[in-house]
């Protein structure tokens, strides 16, 4: 299936910052109403069509948008009922930064980099895991619904969706080695509430499936007559491209992913064009280090043994040449 045609293009895709926080108001509010009504309301979930609503306009400046706080007039009750005992409530920046904290957690419950080796998998079901609980989180709030068990819910049925199964005693072993342990039981049933949350949608992209195309569409690329002037060698050195010589801004590019898929941006941009952005600054910082080893060297005192530096290379220019079929010229 194509992105473009997939529910998380058309639908999980948020347009801006502005849309993505008036869902977590909205969210935050239902929770504050129903948790301060002195009878007792069920505590539902919610799914994200029917509480979505009409999107907001998106802006063109660049003015960081503020979640609404206490001093609003029109914020709502700020504490619990009596009968649940009078309590603060969480505020939407509250939500927001434990939102950030329990989901950064995700990565060390499954993935490459898991505390359990039993539960170590491909960094793709950190990835999908992460933006299951995210997405939940878009219509729902953790003052109903907890997200320690939550992300375990959400690791086990990314384990699925990715088809990297794995026994759900290791994800409740692999909480107790985080010390926040999850009961198996309340795993499996955050995983039903998980389900009704994201509306069943259950097909995520994510930016590492797109890393490992472009790099070899931008060797192919720069290969090319078109392509050839993209690439700066080091004065004095002129020769063919290689395979290797991508491998530091590709390696690089998957680290920054790793730091982007616990984040809000896979909710508001594509995973081509997350991916192509961290090539970008992989690319940038792969340079900036090579610079800065030549200076240390004494401004390039020739190669060491038969290691070969990678050139500088213009991402930048590849994209606009490449995707907006543009010669040098513009034309």
């Amino acid at each position: 299936m194509l992105y473009e045609e997939s529910s998380q293009a058309f639908k999980w895709q948020l347009s801006s910052q502005v849309e993505l926080n008036s869902l977590r108001e909205r969210a935050n509010r239902r929770a504050r109403d129903v948790l301060s009504r002195e009878d007792a309301a069920p505590l539902e979930v919610y799914g994200f069509a029917d509480t979505r609503g009409d999107r907001p306009k998106s802006t063109t400046d660049d003015q960081v948008v503020q979640l609404i706080s206490e001093d609003d007039p029109n914020y709502g009750p700020t504490k619990t009922s009596n009968a649940r005992g009078s309590n603060a409530l969480l505020t939407p920046s509250d939500e927001t930064l434990l939102l950030s904290f329990y989901c950064s957690k995700i990565p060390l419950l499954i993935g490459p980099h898991a505390t359990l080796p039993r539960c170590k998998r491909d960094a793709k079901v950190a990835a999908t895991a992460s933006l299951l609980f995210r997405r939940f989180y878009l219509s729902n709030s953790v003052m109903i619904h907890d997200p320690k068990t939550m992300l375990a819910a959400a690791a086990f049925l990314a384990a699925k969706v990715e088809d990297c199964m794995l026994d759900v005693r290791y994800l409740e072993m692999g909480t107790k080695e985080m010390n926040a342990p999850v009961p198996l039981t309340d795993i499996l049933d955050a995983e039903i509430r998980l389900m009704k949350g994201i509306d069943f949608d259950l097909l995520v992209f994510s930016p590492y499936k797109t890393i490992v195309p472009i790099v070899e569409d931008l060797r192919t690329f720069l290969k090319s007559e078109r392509g050839k002037g993209l690439v700066k060698w080091k004065e004095g050195e002129e020769r063919q491209l290689e395979r290797e010589d991508l491998r530091p801004v590709h390696d690089m590019a998957m680290k920054i992913v790793d730091d982007v898929i616990v984040s809000d941006i896979p909710l508001m941009y594509a995973p081509g064009e997350v991916g192509t952005a961290a090539l970008v600054v992989a690319n940038e910082d792969a340079c900036n280090n090579q610079r800065k080893g030549n200076d240390e060297d004494g401004g390039g005192g020739g190669v060491e043994g038969d290691k070969v530096e990678s050139p500088e290379i213009d991402i930048v220019g590849y994209v606009r040449s490449r995707f907006e079929d543009t010669d040098e010229s513009g034309v």
